[in-house]
């Protein structure tokens, strides 16, 4: 069973739509522990959450059905 590194270094990145079909653009909204960073976007509003993903320190992106798989964990901090 894998566990959930709720500490890990995250970035909260929205997508901007102005690149090419194939190559967004990403700003940042803010940098956290995974944890807080999941706890955010699912307090977001669905429309506000539909361009973000979450950038985990080693290389891990996760979009908003995985963000929100996170979220409905009981050991979510």
């Amino acid at each position: 069973m894998m566990t959930t590194d709720w500490t890990a270094a995250a970035t909260l990145q929205a997508r901007d739509d102005s690149g090419s079909e194939l190559d967004y653009n990403f700003t940042v909204l803010r940098k956290g522990s995974l944890g807080d960073l999941v706890r955010a976007v699912a307090g977001m509003r669905a429309d506000e959450r539909s361009r973000v993903v979450i950038e985990v320190a080693g290389g891990k992106s996760l979009n908003v059905a995985e963000i929100l798989a996170l979220a409905a964990q009981e050991n979510l901090p």
